[in-house]
């Protein structure tokens, strides 16, 4: 069997590391933004996971701290692949994100298939990005990372992929409202109640991709500076449907990936 393609264990710890640095959700109401948007924040590379041997049910949580800040959202990069068969995107849910996306879903309507590596940004384009996906029945891959809102557009696709040592990262929403000036501080606390919406859709996509309600839960109560990161196995366990491929794009056994991540575990 196959175990080509896939990165070292060393290179998956480092991987994981720098995810301290990926976007999470930041809520935003400044002009015509509403405050049920979410916007990237970078984390201290610093901070150490609280457990470096998760069992193979429970995510590695990673230590961040909160933003006093504001923080924008870069728009990611989209590139048409494989004869306009592949669109790879690399970065943030920003705000044009859904004008990219549909442009190249207009322009290559033999497009199949979205490898995405992504920290998140944006609720509203990323709701609307995955409702785009559904529609359009695409295969969602996650190359190394997808999370906070990203994980809305994997569990959209009409299947979902993942490289063997890419992780899904999940965390609670949070309007950081005390880091607006007033009177965008009062007006944000009173727009938060309608943020209900959003997180129902977010949650509707999660559970028609068999995330548990074991990860509904942890979703919820990852504080938002934090973030739980899952590797295949371990969404696997929590019901989560999905397939993993290689670096080369091959398919590889769950049976193979258990064992797999089970050498390494024995090997640490």
């Amino acid at each position: 069997m196959r175990r080509s393609g896939g990165l070292t264990l060393g290179k998956l710890v480092l991987g994981a590391l720098a995810l301290l640095l990926l976007a999470y959700f930041i809520g935003k109401r400044n002009g015509r933004d509403s405050a049920t948007d979410h916007v990237t924040q970078d984390t201290s590379p610093a901070a150490a996971p609280v457990s470096q041997t998760p069992s193979p049910r429970e995510a590695t949580i990673l230590q961040g701290e909160k933003s006093t800040t504001l923080s924008q959202v870069d728009d990611a990069r989209m590139q048409v692949l494989e004869q306009g068969t592949v669109l790879r995107i690399d970065g943030g849910v920003g705000r044009r994100f859904v004008t990219d996306l549909q442009a190249q879903l207009d322009a290559n309507p033999g497009l199949q298939r979205i490898d995405i590596s992504s920290g998140g940004g944006y609720a509203n384009p990323g709701l609307e990005a995955a409702r785009m996906i559904r529609r359009r029945n695409l295969i969602v891959r996650v190359h190394s990372h997808c999370a906070s809102m990203c994980v809305a557009l994997w569990a959209a696709a009409a299947q979902r992929q993942l490289q063997v040592d890419a992780v899904i990262g999940l965390h609670a929403w949070n309007a950081q409202c005390e880091a607006m000036p007033s009177p965008q501080r009062e007006e944000c606390r009173y727009q938060i109640q309608f943020a209900t919406a959003h997180d129902a859709s977010y949650t509707a996509w999660l559970r028609d991709a068999g995330f548990s309600q074991r990860l509904l839960d942890l979703q919820t109560s990852t504080a938002s500076e934090n973030i739980a990161l899952l590797n295949a196995p371990q969404l696997w366990a929590n019901g989560v449907d999905f397939s993993v491929v290689d670096g080369n794009g091959v398919g590889m056994p769950r049976a193979e990936v258990e064992r797999l991540f089970s050498e390494r575990a024995q090997r640490r």
